[in-house]
């Protein structure tokens, strides 16, 4: 097993900003969680405690995680702006805001702000908790902005947190969402996220905003009510023209037609109604920006699938899921150091996109997945491990046959 006694020398310019949020013993509790958590195969505070060389027990490791005295959320928001940054060219495009929700199953009784749900994933019910998840999508790239654990009043209660809506949640994670005023925001959403307390708050911001609006809403045109589903389907065939939309990697063709109208709680709105070849689901897009065109707004929203690929891949490489600590602060710190490690992954891959003389002005960078990037994370950790163990040693000639030995 690869396992990590110190920050390798490509990490330590991503974690050298963040040292001054910690005090000594939880720095090192910090790094060694998030470089774990690349490294490893599952996320559980034993097995990542497995993964560090000279660790102390896994309970220290747990008491670091609600105890120890920082803000997670300032230590996130830190390395996104730096990363958003690094990767800001004049011409670079609009910056996408991008909220969604996901659920975790647990069988523990005792955790905090476990309760009962509607699973999406399987269609059953079970216990578990309920998480929003906030993200940037800039050049092709995600970055992880933060994690919000949702609780019910009465959790909300017994953790002294005031209780919050998930639309309001996902409203304060809009107000303060603190970008630099330079990128030209758009804020992307599902269709639960389409209400006036949400629209609200991007209009605070002066951001646009692009949701989908349910079938059974209904849009004000002249006067008269509509309901989107059928509108939307008679003016598709009516009017509705053929165009070509470009998604996250790919570029499809739609056929679309818009409206401006009236909706409840949303004031003036464009509707764009779309449906892609060789499918009969009709979405209705709903935004704020009257002046769009109906290209751009579709290639907008097709970005935010980048958020479902963020949760997908801290599921299933990260383990965004394998927290099993009581505490809610504890389970709120898990949430976002996976976030962390993604970003720690993100950004080794930016740089190594720029030292292998890629073209700086390219508008959308293409990445390595996440399951490659751990492999490589792995491979960096091992071969410094093996440096360190050869600088150490008097058996060079031995050191060098092992490392062709394991090479081969």
């Amino acid at each position: 097993m690869v396992t990590i006694g110190r920050i390798p020398p490509v990490a330590q310019a991503f974690f050298r900003p963040l040292r001054d949020h910690f005090a000594v013993r939880a720095w090192h509790h910090f790094w060694g969680l998030v470089l774990a958590i690349t490294i490893g195969h599952g996320s559980t505070i034993d097995r990542l405690s497995k993964c560090l060389r000279g660790s102390t027990h896994r309970t220290n490791h747990g008491e670091f995680l609600w105890r120890s005295v920082w803000s997670e959320t300032a230590v996130m928001q830190q390395i996104a702006l730096d990363l958003l940054m690094s990767l800001y060219r004049k011409n670079g495009g609009p910056c996408y805001l991008i909220l969604d929700d996901t659920q975790t199953l647990k069988r523990a009784k005792r955790m905090a702000g476990v309760g009962k749900l509607y699973h999406h994933a399987t269609g059953k019910y079970g216990t578990g908790h309920t998480i929003l998840k906030v993200c940037l999508y800039y050049r092709g790239v995600t970055i992880p902005w933060g994690s919000e654990l949702w609780l019910k009043p009465h959790d909300a209660h017994k953790q002294d947190e005031r209780f919050l809506k998930l639309t309001q949640l996902a409203a304060c994670a809009i107000h303060n969402a603190d970008l630099p005023a330079k990128l030209k925001v758009t804020v992307l959403f599902d269709a639960y996220y389409l209400c006036g307390v949400v629209a609200d708050a991007c209009g605070a911001r002066g951001w646009h905003y692009i949701g989908v609006g349910k079938s059974n809403r209904n849009l004000v045109i002249d006067g008269v009510k509509h309901r989107l589903a059928t509108y939307g389907r008679n003016l598709l065939r009516r009017k509705g023209r053929w165009c070509q939309a470009k998604g996250l990697r790919r570029t499809g063709t739609y056929r679309l037609a818009e409206r401006i109208g009236f909706m409840t709680k949303l004031g003036e709105v464009k509707v764009v109604f779309s449906r892609r070849r060789n499918e009969r689901k009709v979405l209705a897009l709903v935004t704020d920006d009257l002046r769009a065109s109906m290209r751009s707004v579709v290639s907008d929203y097709l970005k935010r699938w980048a958020v479902e690929l963020l949760i997908k891949d801290q599921k299933q490489q990260l383990g965004l899921g394998d927290y099993r600590v009581r505490r809610y602060r504890a389970v709120v710190r898990h949430l976002h150091l996976v976030d962390v490690a993604y970003a720690c992954l993100t950004h080794l891959a930016v740089k190594d996109h720029g030292a292998q003389g890629k073209k700086p002005e390219q508008k959308v960078l293409r990445l390595p997945s996440i399951s490659q990037l751990k492999s490589r994370m792995r491979q960096m950790v091992w071969d410094d491990a093996v440096r360190d163990v050869a600088k150490h040693s008097h058996e060079k000639r031995t050191i060098r046959r092992l490392e062709k030995l394991l090479a081969a």
